[in-house]
């Protein structure tokens, strides 16, 4: 009789709070997709090329998972208080009936397990099913193939899924199972009392509502301008003048809800309506703050992450593929010849040398006054006055890199660039695009053509800034250099430049999904050798790091933060009904019948989801690129505007999410209303 009833109020419990097991189960497909991140082939694959950084990346993610382990505590904990709060008369009847409260809650416990198990066996094949998806789809993208595919599952994940899953509901079922037991028969057998209408004065109100607009007002501005992420005080002011300016926001939106309730056109339970929305608002005016804050942060986390996954182009056309130096072995004759033996030149479409001359090696002792470029840097102070604000990153003081011109016009080239036309007595401006402070200032400045000097010749900077790559990353980032003449070059380098050779993969001879492929077989000839390389290979595994580490981290976080949101959301309005359920039997006395009750209870359901989502969903974009300033590397960076329009997406995504939270919602209150439709008998 006893496993009957666990069984039979399981199954009701799972029919009524389809809320609290869907939030349950996308926990933990949230749990084993962070968690079986090693086990995924683009992680096996970074582990090759960048394993101190992979390490990094998996001790975050333990912190994430402690993190996360909190807050969903936190969601089970308040779900399953209200599922005890909503049947407080059936324990009270349990009890009457003589069950003692050791084997209520002994019930309540084997209830508790069955839904835990019932969630991870539906969750945890789900979860496999998706890592497998999202390892597939990354191997595509990136190159890597589907011949070394492997599986994805891990045991290690779903156990660890399954102790914190198991770890956070006991820890909940304990501390409720202490107050439920400290209960009285009568308190259970009794309906919790209606929240009691607070005066509120409209003026301050209004007042409040005011100060929140401008606090995220000021907010939304400095997070467009980029200057949030300057400094961690700037940062700090800018995310408190945001969470400041959402709580005073719901506090003062108390006043246009009350303003709105007056103004209620007539029709049934129109007044009662807007009364309960004017009582929800009034009572959970933080609940709703903190709400629409969660969902800002996963929409902008969101919209983050796939931003990061949607510009990334591993398929990059402006790139060296391979760069060997030849400093201390010979000349480049004889390194070609070695690749000839080799049998792996006939892989390169471009096999030649670039010549780059350090400032040190010239012989000027007075580096500062070997270069002279006093009217360049003026010119970039009348045209953009705010320059001197971002001089490290625009500047050309000091002396400069150089780049023989031929030999940058043969890569480029190569490329399928247009060459940089000199003339004598003309150079040309390089910058790495992760230094360029702004591409059309400096265009600007050169379309002036600026007198400069260096080494004691008088030049004109002319031509358009260059900004392709010269050698493969990890060899040589150059922040700014310039671009001289070869005899020029020649002249001032006196044979002491350093000298690498730059190697093009032809194209016809691999695919984008045998890229990597290719990279990896001709690593492995050159790695039985004695050549100093350097392949694309490294560079791209980097870039396959940030990838990872901020669009899997982020979609992650924001699908924690987005399922806590919404079961809050629903569990506290549901909550808020069953106490306000005086007034709907009230009601049911006078004569209300089902469709119109239900009918008040949805829009009261749109307004009190509606609202945090708009306040959320207005501060999306701002918070978004605030965060693409701040959390991305400087090459993703170059992509934001293909990012910014994912924004857009992503806001209706959550939108679409919102509406089926609200549907789930308005069935569970549709429910609860038809159980109030018999009126009581009074003795």
């Amino acid at each position: 009789m006893f496993f009957k009833l666990v069984f039979r109020n399981s199954v009701r419990s799972h029919k009524e709070n389809a809320l609290f097991m869907g939030s349950l189960i996308t926990s933990i497909i949230a749990f084993y997709v962070v968690l079986s991140l090693g086990s995924q082939d683009v992680m096996r694959y970074l582990k090759s090329l960048e394993g101190d950084a992979i390490r990094k990346l998996f001790a975050m993610i333990s912190v994430l998972y402690g993190f996360t382990l909190f807050i969903v505590f936190a969601l089970i904990y308040f779900a399953s208080k209200y599922q005890i709060e909503r049947r407080a008369h059936e324990f009270g009847v349990y009890i009457m009936m003589g069950m003692k409260k050791t084997k209520l809650l002994l019930m309540l416990l084997a209830e508790d397990v069955s839904s835990s198990v019932l969630a991870l066996l539906i969750g945890l094949p789900v979860s496999v099913l998706i890592t497998e998806v999202i390892s597939l789809v990354t191997v595509k993208m990136v190159g890597i193939g589907f011949m070394g595919h492997q599986s994805t599952f891990s045991l290690s994940a779903a156990l660890l899924t399954a102790a914190g899953f198991f770890l956070a509901k006991l820890l909940a079922f304990l501390i409720l199972s202490v107050k439920l037991a400290r209960k009285e028969v009568g308190s259970l057998l009794s309906d919790a009392p209606d929240n009691v209408r607070k005066k509120d004065c409209p003026a301050i109100s209004a007042v409040l509502f005011i100060l929140g607009v401008v606090c995220l007002a000021l907010a939304y501005r400095r997070g467009l301008s980029g200057n949030a992420w300057e400094s961690v005080a700037t940062l700090r002011d800018t995310v408190v003048l945001g969470l400041l300016g959402t709580v005073l926001l719901f506090r003062g939106v108390r006043f246009l809800i009350g303003i709105i309730a007056q103004k209620a056109p007539g029709g049934k339970l129109s007044i009662f309506t807007f009364r309960q929305i004017e009582d929800t608002v009034i009572f959970k005016s933080g609940t709703l703050a903190i709400c629409s804050i969660l969902i800002l942060v996963a929409s902008s986390c969101l919209a983050a992450g796939i931003g990061t996954f949607a510009s990334y182009n591993m398929y990059d056309t402006k790139r060296v593929d391979y760069t060997f130096t030849n400093f201390f072995n010979g000349s480049n004759d004889d390194l070609k010849a070695r690749l000839s033996e080799l049998g792996v030149s006939g892989n390169f479409s471009y096999l030649d040398e670039i010549r780059i001359a350090h400032p040190y090696i010239v012989g000027n002792e007075d580096y500062d006054s070997a270069f002279q470029a006093g009217e360049f840097a003026k010119l970039q102070d009348e045209l953009d006055p705010e320059f001197e604000m971002h001089d490290q990153r625009g500047s050309i003081n000091g002396f400069p890199f150089m780049i023989r011109l031929s030999d940058y016009n043969a890569l480029v080239t190569a490329m399928g660039e247009e060459p940089l036309e000199l003339k004598d007595g003309e150079l040309g401006l390089y910058r790495s695009t992760s230094f360029t402070y702004s591409e059309e200032l400096d265009n600007l400045v050169l379309s002036k053509r600026p007198h400069v000097t260096l080494a004691g010749k008088e030049f004109v900077m002319t031509g358009k800034m260059q900004s392709a790559p010269i050698v493969t990353d990890s060899f040589i980032t150059l922040s700014g250099a310039l671009i001289v003449p070869d005899q020029d070059f020649d002249s001032f380098c006196a044979g002491k430049e350093e000298v690498y050779l730059n190697g093009l993969l032809d194209k016809t001879k691999y695919s984008r999904s045998t890229m990597v492929k290719t990279y990896t077989d001709l690593n492995a000839v050159l790695d039985k050798t004695d050549l100093d390389y350097e392949s694309y290979l490294q560079n791209m595994g980097r870039q396959l790091f940030y990838l990872v580490a901020a669009s899997y981290v982020t979609i992650y976080l924001a699908l924690i933060f987005l399922v806590v949101a919404n079961t809050i959301l629903g569990v506290q309005f549901l909550m808020g009904q069953k106490r306000a359920s005086g007034r709907y039997r009230t009601l049911v006395k006078l004569g209300a019948d089902h469709k119109a009750m239900n009918k008040s209870s949805k829009r009261q359901i749109n307004w009190y989801f509606g609202l945090p989502i708009a306040v959320a969903c207005a501060s999306t974009f701002f918070a978004a690129k605030s965060l693409f300033f701040g959390i991305l590397s400087s090459r993703t960076k170059m992509n934001m505007d293909k990012m910014l329009p994912i924004v857009a997406i992503v806001a209706v995504v959550f939108c679409l999410v919102e509406y089926v939270y609200m549907l789930i919602v308005k069935r569970s209150s549709s429910r609860f209303l038809e159980t109030l439709m018999t009126p009581e008998r009074e003795e």
